[in-house]
């Protein structure tokens, strides 16, 4: 048995990606240990996970439950707070004891926290990337994944990807004397970590090219290329809940045409979100030979429920596998775990990235690649575009490439290539051959 602590950001989109492969691996007799600050105890006992608590003078369970009822500027601001005490607490060694208490022979780390390889390399345990997303480093010709950018194999879309690799470096220049860049170049110096091992080259965050990484995401989903060896895609991630829907919930699951419409778990600090339920909304009163169902925060809720026209239910919280089994069409923001359980049930998707940051950009433009949704631009594209593309969802235009991504989805959610990768990395020996 080893003992394996899983160390990825805390949220729900990071999380839930690796519930399947941390129980994969419970099942064939590891201990696997989530390190969660203590706000995260339900979730990890509603999961049956094992939670190691950490950070908890930092984010008491009380401080993160408060948030929801705090203005948003005093949730910005306390959070502000808080990250740089945790930053300070790193960057002072902090993690070390955190560390050395769990014995971990393995660490799958999260590959948007930097610290965790860098911390990990000087107690020399080791250490694997996980991805909740698509790669994010930089290779020749293909855009970063925050981008818009299409992929192509002509030399005229190289030259774009290329283009966006350098917009994305300059805007990093100008940006040097931001807290991130700052709280980086600390760790490297706090912690002697070699700077050739550590590329800024990373869409997102700082990649680390000698790292394994296990990318939680189907290989089909990507664009048709190559990727570095070091890359194992195919790790099944998909788990299906199914918690009955609440009674009132159910006449609204057998309405059709239904649209659901769910932006994420992080709309308490994404206030662009209200511009899209609003929009949505328009669009319902509008559109009375349709259903809309919305699921977004308590906040944005009581924001918008008085609003909803007859054919709108607005929703603190909704079960979304539920609502995915009864939908026409999903409008979403581009997450990858919410795009990921549409394919799972072929169900196409209305994306508008640019109300979300990070890696949006560039699971969109793999989800018009391979004919599985629409993708609307900016808000008066939005405005525009939205009512056309939930008609062409409806209608059916991208069945074809959903069916083809659902069975292979399905076959990888049913391999355990997760667990026996990380048995493997266990066993100290080299993925090379299993490079996809």
């Amino acid at each position: 048995m080893a003992r394996i602590l899983i160390h990825t950001l805390r949220e729900h989109g990071h999380l839930l990606p690796t519930l399947k492969l941390a129980r994969g691996l419970m099942a064939a007799g590891h201990r696997v240990e989530y390190l969660l600050t203590p706000a995260w105890q339900g979730f990890a006992a509603a999961r049956g996970i094992v939670m190691r608590p950490y950070l908890a003078d930092i984010f008491p369970a009380a401080a993160e439950s408060a948030w929801p009822q705090m203005s948003r500027e005093a949730r910005e601001a306390d959070a502000a707070r808080r990250n740089e005490a945790r930053v300070q607490f790193i960057v002072g060694g902090g993690l070390d004891a955190v560390y050395e208490a769990a014995q971990p022979d393995l660490i799958l780390a999260d590959a948007y926290d930097v610290s965790i390889p860098i911390v990990a390399r000087r107690l020399g345990i080791a250490v694997a990337s996980l991805s909740p997303s698509c790669f994010q480093g930089r290779e020749p010709g293909v855009p970063p994944l925050c981008s818009e950018v299409a992929w192509g194999p002509d030399a005229t879309a190289q030259a774009a990807a290329e283009a966006a690799w350098q917009r994305l470096a300059e805007e990093r220049r100008r940006a040097t004397d931001g807290w991130y860049p700052r709280y980086v170049e600390a760790l490297l110096a706090a912690y002697e970590f070699p700077r050739e091992e550590l590329s800024w080259d990373g869409a997102i965050a700082p990649d680390f090219p000698r790292l394994p990484q296990l990318i939680l995401c189907p290989r089909a989903f990507e664009f048709p290329r190559a990727l570095p060896r070091r890359c194992h895609d195919d790790i099944a991630s998909v788990t299906i809940d199914d918690e009955r829907p609440a009674p009132e919930l159910d006449e609204w699951l057998a309405r059709r045409p239904l649209v659901y419409c769910a932006p994420g778990s992080q709309g308490l600090w994404r206030p662009q979100h209200h511009s899209l339920y609003e929009q949505v909304l328009t669009l319902a009163a509008h559109r009375p030979d349709l259903t809309f169902v919305l699921a977004c925060d308590a906040e944005a809720r009581a924001r918008h429920a008085g609003s909803a026209p007859g054919n709108a239910l607005v929703l603190g919280w909704a079960p979304q596998h539920a609502l995915l089994r009864a939908a026409s069409a999903m409008i979403s923001v581009g997450g990858m775990g919410t795009i990921k359980e549409c394919l799972w049930h072929a169900v196409p998707m209305v994306l508008a990235p640019q109300f979300n940051p990070f890696d949006a950009q560039g699971n969109a433009a793999r989800v018009k690649h391979h004919g599985l949704g629409a993708v609307i631009g900016g808000e008066e594209v939005m405005a525009a575009g939205l009512e056309a593309a939930i008609d062409r969802a409806i209608a059916g235009q991208y069945a074809e490439g959903l069916a083809r991504i659902q069975h292979q989805l399905r076959a990888v959610e049913a391999s355990d290539r997760g667990v026996v990768l990380v048995e493997r990395l266990l066993r100290g020996e080299s993925l090379a051959a299993e490079a996809s």
